[in-house]
């Protein structure tokens, strides 16, 4: 995992993104990754709550993905709404 190039993806700041991550780990009252200066990992609640978004997600590429959705919209910036 990057928070860089997830960012750089998603058109937005480094910064923005971790403070988006930060916020959702207050609201959830627990950390979403471990962080160290060689790598960022998933933690327990972390996995849990990809595999629960993952149904989700997939659901919302496809419909991002579908005849006359807006052709200017990427599927990833759909899917980041």
């Amino acid at each position: 995992m990057h928070f860089g190039r997830t960012a750089a993806r998603l058109g937005l700041s480094p910064a923005r993104v971790t403070q988006a991550i930060q916020k959702q780990e207050r609201q959830i009252g627990a950390p979403l990754f471990e962080r160290n200066n060689r790598a960022v990992r998933l933690t327990p609640v972390g996995r849990q709550l990809r595999d629960d978004l993952q149904p989700l997600y997939a659901g919302l590429q496809a419909a991002c993905s579908a005849p006359g959705w807006p052709a200017r919209a990427s599927p990833a910036r759909c899917a980041s709404a």
